[in-house]
């Protein structure tokens, strides 16, 4: 639901109203040159769905877009959820993000989503970009909790290649291939997965960020034996759409 008319989206907020969460922009960092962290505080306690790991929520950016973004931690009984932004430029969301300032209210609609965390398998494996850093942080920081293995693989422009060692994320980085999505992604993973010991069974995918890159990895990893239950996808963004 990336763009509708005005009036639309004005009676979408107020249909849904119990759903959308009141918060307050309590702080904003800038870690990179286009990597932007912000924390929202609010009162999640009426949520009509828990929060998992993985899970997305919902802003309006505009009078008539809205953007979903997946958190990089959330701690619903402290009313705490911080969010990784990339500054990418190229659009409503983008400039929605550089604007924020502290003191600002909002409205936080979600949790919500296709991927959450799964508590079922021992073994987590997460692929994204520069997207999908957030995603990678919360998934890990679970892991730990629940005493799981966890795994990331990010597919970065050569000039973010040093943004998980900034956010001091254990991410081994692929360069992106620009013409041929997920194809330095997919070559790494023929060979770690050619060597992989834990139980194949119990481990499960997260895939994120690009369409075309999700679409090629998950296509793989099914012609290695891997069933498409332990695929978990959401795609951020496509080629030609300007949001998702």
């Amino acid at each position: 639901m990336p763009k509708v008319p005005k009036w639309m989206a004005d009676a979408m907020q107020s249909l849904f109203s119990g759903m959308y969460h009141p918060v307050q922009v309590t702080a904003t960092e800038e870690l990179e040159e286009r990597l932007r962290r912000v924390r929202f505080e609010g009162d999640f306690s009426g949520s009509k769905r828990a929060f998992v790991p993985g899970n997305v929520i919902e802003f309006r950016v505009s009078d008539t877009e809205f953007r979903h973004y997946t958190p990089s931690y959330f701690d619903p009984k402290a009313g705490v959820c911080e969010v990784l932004f990339y500054l990418h430029g190229k659009g409503p969301g983008s400039k929605w993000v550089a604007d924020l300032k502290v003191g600002e209210t909002l409205n936080l609609l979600g949790p919500g989503g296709k991927i959450g965390y799964n508590a079922s398998s021992q073994n987590h494996i997460a692929f994204g970009d520069e997207t999908s850093l957030g995603s990678f942080a919360c998934i890990e920081a679970e892991a730990k909790q629940q005493r799981h293995s966890f795994y990331s693989i990010a597919e970065l422009d050569k000039e973010n290649k040093h943004w998980p060692k900034a956010l001091q994320l254990e991410t081994t980085v692929v360069e992106k291939d620009k013409e041929m999505k997920a194809i330095e992604t997919i070559r790494y993973l023929d060979g770690y997965l050619a060597n992989y010991s834990r139980e194949k069974a119990s481990t499960t995918f997260y895939l994120t960020g690009n369409a075309k890159s999700i679409s090629g990895v998950k296509k793989f990893l099914i012609s290695r034996g891997f069933e498409s239950k332990q695929i978990r996808t959401e795609p951020y963004w496509s080629e030609g759409k300007t949001g998702l």
